[in-house]
């Protein structure tokens, strides 16, 4: 006696999904903090070590075009709906 019709269900909990766009971000961040701990374990944390000039710039650089690919993917597929 729930005051519905017996032919309605009650409507189920939905499961929340993160976007594609979500698991790329952390999937950046897992990549981000595992380039780090790369550098500082090669370099032994030597700052003056040449290759620790690349701690941040890689990274930067790979996040930077990973935005640029996703603004174009982004803009191709709005265009594809009617």
């Amino acid at each position: 006696m729930t005051g519905e019709p017996a032919g309605q269900k009650q409507p189920e909990a939905q499961e929340k999904k993160l976007s594609n766009g979500h698991y790329f971000k952390i999937m950046g961040y897992l990549l981000t903090a595992c380039w780090v701990g790369y550098i500082v374990m090669i370099t032994k944390g030597n700052t003056s070590d040449p290759m620790f000039d690349y701690i941040f710039s890689v990274p930067l650089g790979c996040w930077i075009v990973g935005m640029v690919i996703a603004h174009f993917v982004r803009k191709k597929s709005k265009a594809d709906r009617p």
